[in-house]
């Protein structure tokens, strides 16, 4: 039985939408451990120098820029299982697409990581640069709050510039940029700045070196619902208080 014009319209567009984030993941992923690695070897590999951590929050918050404007009205640039996780937990995001957008956003990461080894000769795959992938600075306790912190801030912005429609579009892929470089820059000695499981084990697959991978996991995710359900059910309705009884000067 041959699929009728609407299932092959479908079927193209999801297509279109799970290869738009496997390529922006590889972006994403590519540009930030990339910057990781070429500071980390520039500093003779044995850490980053301060201007080294501002590098790399900046390369990881213009990827997602980048990301988000070119990739955002194709698939809606997620590129982090977390953040799609979140919007399905809160209606958002249709759950049977879900398992094909993270399997694309590990497999970008994977190959981002796979490129990173490639270009940059010497011991980049082991400690303590990792192919750019995030440690744990601290205890893993603590990285694991500062994850699901960051996440939680990360998806509170993209539900608010993404999904409500009081929003100025053009503010989603800036905001988003620089709500992810600021972490990085915030979290960087903590917990790496991750966000993101797929863009923490990429990297850590391809070296096959998995230090505090769960945390990685479970923090944003946890980060990423909670984040999405409050504004969901609370910061959704919000309105600027207005004082009763005075007429609103209506714009011209």
């Amino acid at each position: 039985m041959q699929a009728s014009a609407s299932e092959r319209a479908a079927a193209q567009a999801l297509t279109g939408a799970v290869a738009a984030e496997l390529i922006g993941t590889f972006l994403f992923v590519l540009f930030g451990t990339g910057t990781v690695c070429a500071v980390g070897t520039a500093a003779g590999g044995g850490g980053l120098v301060t201007a080294g951590d501002a590098a790399i929050g900046l390369a990881f918050g213009f990827g997602i820029l980048i990301v988000v404007y070119t990739f955002g009205h194709l698939s809606g640039a997620h590129v982090n299982p977390a953040v799609t996780i979140a919007l399905a937990a809160v209606g958002r995001f249709p759950w049977r697409v879900v398992p094909f957008y993270v399997v694309a956003q590990f497999l970008g990461a994977i190959l981002a990581a796979f490129v990173v080894w490639i270009v940059f000769p010497g011991p980049v795959d082991h400690q303590p640069l990792l192919l750019g992938a995030t440690q744990p600075g601290v205890g893993e306790g603590l990285a694991l709050l500062a994850e699901i912190a960051i996440t939680f801030l990360l998806l509170t912005v993209i539900m608010a510039t993404a999904t409500d429609e009081r929003a100025t579009p053009p503010a989603v892929g800036m905001a988003v940029g620089l709500t992810v470089a600021a972490g990085v820059f915030a979290m960087l000695p903590v917990s790496g700045g991750s966000f993101n499981p797929a863009r923490s084990l990429g990297p850590m697959i391809v070296a096959w070196e998995f230090p505090g991978w769960w945390l990685y996991i479970l923090g944003p995710l946890l980060g990423a619902v909670a984040g999405a359900l409050l504004y969901e059910r609370v910061l959704r309705h919000a309105e600027p208080p207005t004082i009763t009884g005075r007429v609103e000067e209506q714009p011209k």
